[in-house]
């Protein structure tokens, strides 16, 4: 029973630490069912509940079953890919395996080391492991999390080998034979103090890139936004041109009236009805920064040869921030404009619509593509040959997507590419 309630015990603790570290780094998926994902606890102290009460695997094994158990539990309970979750998880694992070789070189260097039995090695280790993750937890926890890009993992290499030399150090260090206790301590803390040191650099460069790709994504939103206030600007002091002249029109109109010059005056209307046709509006969603920028991408486009074929209706009850706006429309347009610009030959034509309905709104971009986009989790793939800011508009518009709870869809297939996006209304 004793042996029974210490597994038990041992189980849980670990299963803590790997519930604080997995949520401090990333965000728990949401199961159709909501208590299921309260139980990520659960799962890795019965994960660890198996490792306890089967049989001991040959001892090269063994950090492979810990990794596979915390792996798959991490994978069922946590938004994480594959690769993600594999170095986030060797990382774990190999925290754990130098506390626990680093707990027994410290009680074995101790002038009553040999009398201290050896199952108090694992105890001290995991209560050591707890105050490690609850150390790690608030000291981040208020950081960014865990990003989704790809560009991280060229670190994984680190937990691997860390992983390799840890079991390496516990299979041949603990021959007493070989070397004594003083010297076995200092290997072991001279390694985990590299091991740290690694950790701590390889998460300031992580950091200071994650600073410099917000800054590019805070740049392109400035100038998104700077690009409609300009247009803005421009359409103010048109209409004030307009306003001016308009004096003089009816008095020149007048003055043709006047004179009996009735064809004359016609003509001189139809003209003048003409260019104030041209410099309207096209669009009226009884919003005004969707006006400003539809309007502008609309002119823009037809200045290059490209079609734009809008289904909007009355916008005037959105409550989505003007920032956010001039953030999707203005990425998704130009994108769609970019890609008809590149086409040889063939229709260039944009179909947009962005309509408002009870509960949502529904906004979708399709246009023609030169080459096929490659996609894959969503997210269209960079191919390298376009220049090192490519692809900070698409980050842009994910941002403002997960910052509004909605969801998206990218497709490409036969010479099209589709973009849609739903997001919630509130009444």
């Amino acid at each position: 029973m004793g042996t029974v309630l210490r597994s038990l015990g041992l189980s849980l603790l670990m299963g803590l630490c790997c519930k604080i570290y997995f949520e401090t780094l990333t965000k728990r998926r949401r199961p159709k069912v909501k208590w299921l994902g309260s139980t990520s606890l659960l799962g890795f102290t019965l994960g660890f509940l198996v490792i306890s009460f089967t049989r001991i695997p040959p001892f090269i094994l063994q950090p492979v079953r810990l990794i596979l158990i915390v792996f798959i539990v991490a994978q069922i309970y946590y938004q994480l890919r594959i690769l993600q979750n594999f170095v986030l998880t060797v990382l774990l694992c190999a925290v754990f395996w130098m506390t626990e070789i680093f707990t027994g070189a410290v009680l074995y260097a101790l002038p009553w080391g040999h009398v201290i039995p050896e199952q108090m090695i694992e105890p001290l280790a995991i209560g050591v492991l707890v105050l490690l993750t609850l150390l790690f937890h608030f000291r981040c926890r208020r950081r960014s999390r865990l990003r989704s890009g790809a560009g991280w993992i060229r670190f994984g290499y680190l937990p691997v080998c860390c992983m390799v030399v840890a079991v390496a150090l516990s299979m041949v260090l603990w021959d007493s034979s070989a070397v004594n206790a003083a010297a076995r301590l200092v290997v072991i803390m001279g390694f985990g103090v590299f091991f740290a040191i690694s950790l701590y650099f390889t998460g300031d460069i992580l950091e200071k890139e994650e600073e410099m790709q917000n800054l590019r994504l805070s740049q392109e939103r400035t100038r998104n936004q700077m690009a409609v206030y300009q247009n803005m600007r421009r359409s103010y002091e048109q209409q004030r041109k307009f306003l001016h002249d308009y004096k003089n029109q009816l008095t020149c109109i007048q003055g043709l009236l006047a004179e009996g010059k009735e064809e004359e005056t016609a003509g001189y209307v139809a003209k003048l009805a003409g260019s104030l046709k041209k410099s309207a509006d096209t669009v009226n969603a009884n919003h005004t920064v969707v006006n400003v920028v539809l309007n502008q991408k609309y002119r823009y486009a037809e200045e290059k040869g490209i079609a734009m074929v809008l289904a909007v209706n009355a916008l005037s009850g959105l409550t989505m921030e003007d920032e956010d706006l001039v953030t999707l429309l203005v990425n998704l347009l130009d994108n769609a404009i970019e890609a008809c610009e590149k086409l040889e030959g063939g229709k260039k034509v944009i179909q947009f619509k962005m309509i408002q309905e009870e509960e949502q709104l529904i906004l979708s971009v399709r246009n023609p593509v030169k080459e096929p986009v490659e996609i894959r989790g969503n997210k269209v793939v960079n191919s390298g040959k376009q220049g090192p800011g490519h692809g900070i508009g698409l980050l842009n518009v994910e941002e403002v997507i997960k910052k509004n709870h909605g969801t998206s869809t990218l497709q490409c297939r036969d010479g099209w590419f589709y973009f849609a996006a739903m997001f919630p209304v509130q009444q």
